[in-house]
Order: structure tokens, then sequence, then C-alpha cells
């Protein structure tokens, strides 16, 4: 009978022992020491800032041609040229040419000139032709006034409306004739270098452009997408890099597109920004790859800790803060600029205070430990802007 009871009592300890193990009122040696990483509280500039890739343009390109005003057009798009539909052709015999695609030039120089013995001979056809409209016009004039009766009144008002029409027609076109004469001569319009000629010495320009050229005003085209764009503003300052050139050049924002474009499967809307570059280094050429990081927002020497040690959401944010004797406290924190790195703290911590930033674990022995009672570790996601 004894032995039964030792066996039955035997059993319910082994049991026993099974559940309370279970259960975890015994915890076996652990594997994992876990420890708390903390970041102090600084004084530090805080920045928000948009990074996009982008590619260095001219600020402005011109398609020149004789007797023409220079065309521009900015960024990437092609210029076009025509003195207008309604322009007289004129034939520009080019006597000189001064450039060659490559060369650098400077505003106001001369970059070739055409003979103008079509345009003077035009000049004189319209001349003649203003004369004798000038004529019909005050023989109508007289003719009007010398009208007696209702039909011939009639008549000469006819005549003389013609003949105001033909006077001012025929002057219009002298004078746009005349106005030629200022364009014999093709001069840069800017400094910059001439991408094409189009001419040559003794053979007729051809229609459109003779000389095209870019300014040396280069700028940056990047496309920032549609969830940055409402950060970005003109004048912002902006660093870009040009892996071709080693460079890192300092500019700022000059222009923000209105409207969005999306290519590709992806379909993701972005906005053109064009950052327009403070001194351009020698070498810097049109084409080129850039990196561009603008700053969005910054706040300058403010107490600041890892954006990783938020908790919560914007307008109710806290920190696990670390006293000098290891416990840890939950504090309420209000929150200025947060960027994907620090947070600006604006009150709620002192300079110097320690707050959790995550957890880190050693290795010890055979098995893990189980159960709660550890911080949490891992990084803050921003909830959007604060």
């Amino acid at each position: 009978m004894r032995l039964k009871v030792v066996a039955i009592v035997a059993l319910l300890v082994v049991g026993g022992a099974a559940v309370a193990v279970s259960l975890g009122v015994f915890t076996p040696a652990a594997t994992n020491a876990t420890s708390l990483l903390t970041a102090a509280a600084t004084v530090a500039d805080v920045t928000d800032s948009i990074a996009a890739t982008g590619t260095v343009q001219a600020a402005a390109q011109y398609t020149l041609a004789f007797g023409t005003a220079p065309a521009q057009s900015s960024g990437s798009s092609a210029a076009s040229n025509a003195s207008g539909a309604n322009a007289p052709s004129v034939a520009w015999p080019v006597s000189e040419v001064k450039v060659a695609a490559g060369d650098q030039v400077t505003a106001g120089e001369v970059l070739a000139t055409a003979a103008t013995a079509d345009l003077e001979a035009q000049i004189a056809d319209a001349t003649r032709a203003a004369s004798s409209a000038e004529l019909q016009l005050k023989q109508a004039k007289a003719d009007r006034a010398d009208a007696s009766d209702t039909a011939s009144r009639r008549q000469t008002q006819i005549a003389l409306n013609n003949a105001q029409s033909g006077y001012a027609k025929a002057k219009a076109d002298l004078d746009t004739l005349v106005a030629l004469r200022a364009y014999r001569t093709i001069t840069a319009p800017a400094a910059g270098t001439i991408t094409d000629v189009s001419i040559s010495k003794g053979v007729d320009a051809p229609d459109g452009a003779a000389i095209t050229m870019i300014s040396d005003d280069l700028r940056v085209e990047a496309e920032i997408v549609e969830s940055d764009i409402a950060a970005i503003k003109l004048d912002q300052q902006a660093t870009v890099t040009v892996s071709a050139l080693e460079a890192t050049l300092q500019g700022k924002v000059v222009a923000i597109a209105p409207v969005g474009s999306s290519s590709g499967s992806s379909a993701v809307v972005s906005y053109a920004v064009t950052i327009a570059i403070d001194s351009p280094p020698a070498g810097l050429r049109p084409g080129m790859s850039a990196d561009v990081t603008i700053v969005a927002a910054s706040a300058t020497s403010v107490l600041s800790i890892p954006s990783r040690a938020l908790s919560g959401t914007s307008g109710a944010y806290t920190v696990r803060v670390v006293a000098a004797d290891g416990t840890v406290s939950v504090r309420d924190v209000e929150v200025g600029l947060v960027t994907s790195s620090l947070a600006e703290i604006k009150s709620g911590l002192q300079q110097g205070e320690r707050v959790v930033t995550g957890t880190s674990s050693s290795q010890n022995s055979t098995t893990t430990v189980g159960g709660g009672g550890a911080f949490p570790g891992g990084g803050f996601i921003r909830q959007g802007r604060p």
C-alpha cells in the first residue's frame, strides 16, 4: 500500500513540475541577456531633405538666323525660329562665319554676317510702292472732297477707303524690310557655347536656324515625386552632386512645374523642379547626371534625439527616459521638426538626459528567455509631418 502511495505522489510531483515549467514558474538558464540602447538629448541641427536625381541642362537655348531676332527656349525643349508667316522672303548670302560648334562666345560677340543686296533691292521696290500708294491716297482724298452728289460721294468714299488701306500696307511692308537691316549680322545674345553651325561663307543661308547655342548658365532639372512636392518651395537651398566631376555644388530652387507627369509601368506622378547652380565649375556640361538634395525644412541648434526613440503619432509623442539609477519612465514630449534620423524636442526633455532608442541582446548559454517585460526594439516610423 505504501509503495502505491509513494508512486502516486511521485507522479503528482513530476506532473506538477512539468506544468510549472510550461507556465513559466521555473525559468531555464537564459541565453540572451537583453540591454537597452540609449542616446543623449543633444543640441544639433535638424534638417529635412528630399533626394532626387536629375540632369544638367542649359538655362537657355538660342536659335539664331539672319533677318530675325534670336529665338529662345529654356530647359530641354528645342527652340524654334521663324521670322513669321507673313515675313518677306529675303536671300542672305553669307559673307563671313566666325564660329564653329564647341566655341565659347561672349554676349554681343559677332558670329556671322551676310550681304544685303537682295534686301536693299526689296527696300527700294517697297519705297516706290509706298510712294505710289501715298499719291493714290492724296488723289482719293481730293476726289472725295470734290464729290457733289450722293452717288459720287459713295464711290469716292469707297476709293478713299481702299487708298487708305493700300497706303497703310505699303508703309508697313517698307518698315518691315527696313527693320531687317538690323539682322544682317548674327550676334550672341548671351555668353555660352555654340552647338551647331548650319551656314557657310559664300552660300545663301538656309531657312530656319543658321547657328544654335546654349547659355553658360547651367541648371539641374530633377523629378520630385508627388508625395514630396508639397514640401518644395522656391529659393530652398539644394546640394548638387555630379559624379562625373566628383564635385558637390550648391544651388537653389528656381522653378517648380505646375503640372506633373508620369512614365513607366509604376505610373508614379512626378514634378520637374529646376535648381540653379551657384558657381558652375569648369567641365560641367549639359546632359551630365546629378544627384540632388533639397533642404525642405531645417531647425538650427535645437535640442534633438534620434527619431527612432519616439513612440506615438504627431501631437502625442512619448519617449522612454533612463534615469541615473537605471530606472525607465515614459514621458510626454513636444516635437518640432522630425526627419528620418533626428527629431527636434521643444519641451519634455533636458540636454543630457538619455532616452531609449532600442534593445540589444548578447549570447550567454543554451536556451531562450521567455515571457515579457523587455522593452521592444526597432526603429520609429514617422507618420507624416508633426
